[in-house]
């Protein structure tokens, strides 16, 4: 048995059965039908839907993935109070963005994408990633088919899917921080364009999450991202063309690698996070717990320790390059 609330979760571990079942209680957890005045019974087709849409031979982008990003944010808004301070309509958006923000993923970056003239690059909105892209507008569609019509819904939720485009990374934080310095927190709890960063945060916290869990659950974690990642470097190499340093697996170190990615990508996110439920806090919101984040950044820093151990050993030892 396993905590369903929990920053410990396993989703690799969940059988493939009992994904769905899951995920339907995690959004019974946040009360998303009740929310958006729809009968359970929608709100599991829409995730359905969205679990079913994920190609089955990718190895990280799969079924997997989208239930741990579902449970860690669910996790992090209950273990915050976050979800007591936003609206109704923001937690029902960022359920639903969880569950379908890599809809039809397919399993290669944006890039590449382009490099091959895909036709969700030809799709794409001008400004977004071909691969968010194209997840955000199938999520428009789901909820309008499965879950009601609502235009600001849809808005909201393609908008905080559109944020997991890792090329909008710095964009995002730096807004953040900038929003944080200058408005008041209520005003990031409201449908406004603060909402909306807060949002697309929150998103991506538990879309780069998995080197905050426990350790062996981590390096499984990294076991598929660099599976997908090298597949994607061998399909280049064989093209005559060069790869991603991260997706060449004749170079890569994978914990040296993952000790920065941590460092450098995923820290910042929850900084920013912990730094806005600490503004809260001293502003008085009811409910609001900054340790939630603390505990994130807690194990963040154990992990990156460990793997950049590793690495460390691994060069002592005269190994360059762990496949």
């Amino acid at each position: 048995m396993f905590s369903v609330l929990s920053f410990s979760f396993d989703a690799l571990s969940v059988a493939p059965e009992q994904r769905h079942p899951v995920m339907c209680s995690l959004a019974r957890r946040m009360a998303v039908a009740e929310k958006l005045q729809v009968h359970d019974s929608s709100v599991d087709a829409y995730l359905q839907e969205c679990l079913e849409s994920m190609p089955l031979d990718n190895p990280y982008h799969g079924q997997s993935h989208v239930l741990d990003v579902l449970q860690f944010l669910t996790t992090l808004l209950s273990e915050t109070g976050l979800e007591q301070a936003m609206s109704p309509l923001q937690i029902s958006v960022l359920v639903l963005a969880a569950a379908a923000h890599d809809v039809d993923h397919t399993g290669t970056t944006n890039n590449l994408l382009a490099e091959q003239g895909h036709e969700f690059v030809e799709e794409s909105e001008e400004g977004v990633g071909a691969m968010e892209s194209h997840s955000a507008r199938r999520a428009e569609v789901l909820i309008e088919e499965l879950l009601l019509q609502n235009a600001t819904l849809q808005r909201l939720v393609r908008r905080t899917i559109h944020g997991t485009d890792l090329a909008q990374h710095g964009r995002i934080l730096e807004n953040f921080h900038a929003a944080i310095q200058e408005r008041e927190p209520q005003e990031f709890f409201q449908d406004t364009e603060h909402g909306v960063l807060l949002m697309q945060l929150l998103l991506k916290a538990a879309d780069v999450s998995n080197p905050a869990r426990p350790l062996q659950t981590a390096k499984a974690w990294n076991s598929q991202i660099y599976e997908e990642f090298y597949a994607e470097g061998d399909q280049v190499l064989s093209a005559g063309g060069e790869p991603n340093p991260l997706h060449d697996r004749r170079t890569n170190n994978i914990p040296k690698s993952s000790a920065g990615f941590i460092n450098f990508h995923v820290k910042g996110i929850f900084v920013a996070l912990r730094d806005f439920v600490s503004l809260c806090k001293e502003q008085g919101i009811p409910g609001i717990r900054p340790e939630g984040v603390e505990q994130v950044l807690a194990n963040l820093d154990r992990n990156a320790a460990c793997f950049a151990e590793e690495a460390a050993s691994q060069k002592a030892d005269g190994v360059s390059v762990r496949a």
